[in-house]
């Protein structure tokens, strides 16, 4: 089967959790004798337009760059274009897939299911998060509160911070618009329509013009039935929606199991740091219960967001019991598995489903993790974890007191962690979900034995 991947960034310049999942699946299908290829958006502020072939570690993948000060409405840019859609159909009249897989649309636009659906293309769309729905994508307010969801007030002030346009577009919300009504000397105000620039225009209609797309799909798929139920709570359609878990490759090198007696308990904290995922709570709590015996590890990328992490470490840097040691790639997993007993995830946004809660289940640690989203249907408090509440660094100290009072916990919970999905296992609900739409457009209808 020739399957075209569709996703807003790519390894080796982009290396977080969508694309790594994306190029393990391509690896992983095309070793199975399947054509996977791959379109993808590349951020070059260098390049006005352009497209670029590449391969990476024998997957062909096209690279399109569209610089978006070009774009008269950034709004709308945001998440659809005609122009790279346009381009996007061309590649698709080349490439010639049985079946298209969306993984993100952030810089590539909404204008590619389109273009799928014109073309009579079995397309799915992934739901790796909440883009769909926000544009900043993580479902949190300006000051890090957790968001219901999207209205254009307060998508305005979530986006001003970072984007001169929107500054504009947020003073410009503030006034009332006037349009005249019958006689001259009648006004009435509209707020919503009449007389509103294009860009806020694009920002109020976004989530329901994007849902509108979407329902032409083939099929969404949901990772995790906390993300299925949000989506549904937005107004989609829940029998639009497939629910198929993610899976992890094997660890690349076995990893041994915790010994029943330890000395020290080593707390491992895995990712980017960030505000959403709360490296700032588990270092507060971590500071508050002073256990000799507590060591914690942090591996992440402090480039992100670099005013913040500069002020986590510093506020880390007077506990010697914590140690900065940077980010990893895949080849150093099982290292950096081995050097913790319990992985923390204390995110303060509606997590899907973090592959490194799969992974350190597959090396056998148990996770402590904040009781948000997909979160909770991973990690069941007191089986193969505990969980916390999120945000709260007190609730996470209680947590680790359990860890001091009782030095068998580690082990416990070690034991209750059951089989972890594969991405093999992963890969082969894809095909099926994707052979089922290929047998019901050439009229092909199964009969059970």
């Amino acid at each position: 089967m020739k399957v075209a991947f569709v996703v807003h960034q790519y390894p080796p310049r982009f290396s977080t959790g969508t694309e790594i999942y994306a190029h393990r699946l391509a690896l992983a299908l095309r070793a199975d004798g399947h054509d996977v290829r791959v379109f993808t958006n590349e951020p070059d502020p260098s390049m006005s337009y352009g497209l670029v072939d590449d391969v990476v570690d024998g997957v062909p993948v096209t690279r399109q760059t569209f610089f978006e000060g070009l774009a008269p409405n950034h709004s709308l840019q945001s998440y659809y274009s005609v122009f790279l859609g346009k381009a996007f159909g061309r590649w698709l009249d080349q490439v010639q897939p049985d079946v298209v897989h969306v993984f993100h649309l952030m810089g590539l636009g909404l204008s590619c299911i389109e273009e799928c659906e014109m073309r009579g293309l079995p397309v799915y769309v992934q739901l790796m998060d909440y883009w769909f729905l926000c544009p900043t994508v993580q479902m949190l307010r300006f000051d890090g509160s957790l968001c219901d969801g999207p209205d254009m007030s307060s998508c305005i002030e979530c986006l001003a911070p970072q984007h001169y346009g929107y500054q504009l577009m947020r003073m410009f919300a503030k006034r009332e618009t006037f349009v005249e009504v019958g006689e001259p000397d009648q006004r009435m105000i509209d707020i919503n329509n009449a007389g509103m620039p294009n860009t806020r225009k694009a920002l109020l209609g976004r989530k329901e013009f994007i849902r509108s797309v979407l329902e032409k799909a083939t099929s969404l798929v949901a990772p995790s039935l906390f993300l299925r139920r949000f989506f549904a709570g937005h107004g989609y359609d829940e029998d639009h929606m497939r629910h198929v878990p993610y899976g992890v490759d094997p660890l690349p090198e076995p990893i041994a199991p915790i010994p029943v007696e330890k000395d020290v308990i080593t707390f491992g904290f895995f990712g980017s740091v960030n505000p959403q995922k709360g490296l700032e709570i588990l270092i507060s709590a971590f500071r508050e219960y002073k256990c000799e015996r507590f060591k914690l590890i942090v591996h992440g990328n402090m480039q992100h967001f670099p005013k913040y992490a500069k002020r986590v470490r510093a506020f880390a840097d007077m506990d010697s019991r914590i140690n900065f040691l940077g980010p990893f790639d895949h080849s150093g997993l099982s290292a950096a598995l081995s050097s913790i007993d319990v992985l923390v995830v204390p995110s303060v946004w509606y997590e899907n489903t973090p592959f490194v809660v799969l992974e350190a289940f597959a090396a056998g640690r148990p996770v402590v993790a904040s009781d948000l989203g997909g979160l909770s249907e991973l990690v069941v408090d007191g089986k193969n974890g505990r969980t916390f509440t999120a945000g709260d660094p007190g609730s996470l100290v209680s947590v680790l007191a359990d860890f001091d009072e009782n030095p068998e916990l580690v082990t416990e919970l070690a034991q209750g962690i059951g089989e972890v999905r594969t991405l093999e296992e992963n890969a082969r609900d894809f095909l099926a979900l994707w052979e089922g739409a290929l047998a019901s457009r050439n009229g092909v209808t199964e009969v059970s034995s």
